[in-house]
């Protein structure tokens, strides 16, 4: 079950976010969700997601805000998602996490079994590497018959479709309909990104509010946290004004 982030635990997580790779930072959000104690390296990349959505919902609301361009006539486009929308993809049928699940896959004469990726595998590839897709899809091959060092490149792709079929919800896609051409896509959503750019947003906006009113007041840090949202705001209008 998500939690509610407090503003020091939201301002602790952005700190310890800041120049990380995203895959660190997926898993920093998520272990905010997570129940204590649990590994989400370990997780699946969809158990990830859902604890994702849960974070976001219980901190920020259900309603993602989203920013994309029609590739059909270039018409820049803003739409609202809700978490539930992304839920049908990523809500398991049995709450709590899954053990991870694998598949044998049949293709160019080789036999392969795979597993789903997870937090781990992630953590495991440099995202910036030119081998990185490659990497990535040969971490979640369990064995091969018969035995090979690597795989062609056909079989990883086949292996890749397969992937979102094991986990739904590892790759979190939107249907769009362009409002002005009509134009039908579906659009990826990077949840964890999303999650990022608000903590990250909210932490700014926080932080410029404690220099405010430390200057103002002669607050510490600690001080301007205890006060609500509500109460901060009065104080920034009264010296404003």
């Amino acid at each position: 079950m998500s939690r509610e982030l407090t503003e020091t635990q939201l301002l602790g997580m952005w700190e310890g976010g800041i120049g990380q790779a995203p895959s660190v930072r997926a898993l920093l959000l998520a272990a905010a969700a997570a129940p204590p104690g649990e590994e989400v390296a370990d997780l699946t990349l969809a158990d990830l997601n859902e604890l994702l959505l849960e974070l976001r919902e219980e901190s920020f609301g259900p309603a993602l805000p989203c920013a994309t361009e029609c590739p059909g006539c270039d018409e820049p486009l803003e739409v609202s998602v809700a978490t539930d929308e992304l839920r049908t993809c990523t809500r398991q049928s049995t709450p709590g996490p899954r053990p991870c699940p694998s598949a044998t896959l049949v293709a160019e004469g080789y036999e392969v079994t795979y597993r789903a990726l997870t937090g781990r595998d992630l953590l495991g590839v440099d995202a910036a590497s030119p081998d990185a897709r490659r990497t990535l899809l040969s971490r979640c091959v369990v064995g091969v018959e018969p035995a090979v060092q690597v795989l062609p490149d056909v079989v990883l792709e086949e292996l890749a479709q397969r992937l979102a079929e094991l986990d739904p919800g590892a790759d979190t896609v939107l249907p769009l309909t362009c409002p002005h051409c009509r134009h039908g896509w579906t659009a990826a959503l990077d949840v964890a990104g999303h999650v990022w750019a608000e903590v990250e947003g909210y932490a700014r906006r926080l932080l410029h509010e404690v220099h405010a009113l430390a200057r103002g007041y002669g607050w510490s840090e600690s001080d301007v946290l205890t006060v609500s949202p509500a109460r901060r705001r009065f104080y920034l209008e009264a010296m404003a004004g």
